[in-house]
């Protein structure tokens, strides 16, 4: 019963995971695009 409880809980985080690490990249990129721009002007 743990491991299938745990599996459930894994599935039902791992959308969340995704979002949040696709946000820090996002950030990132955006960072690097910001100072690039900075740069350039």
């Amino acid at each position: 019963m743990d491991a299938l409880t745990f599996e459930q809980e894994t599935e039902h985080l791992s959308p969340v995971v995704v979002v949040a690490t696709i946000a820090l990249i996002a950030v990132f990129v955006v960072g690097l695009l910001y100072q690039a721009v900075g740069l350039v002007i």
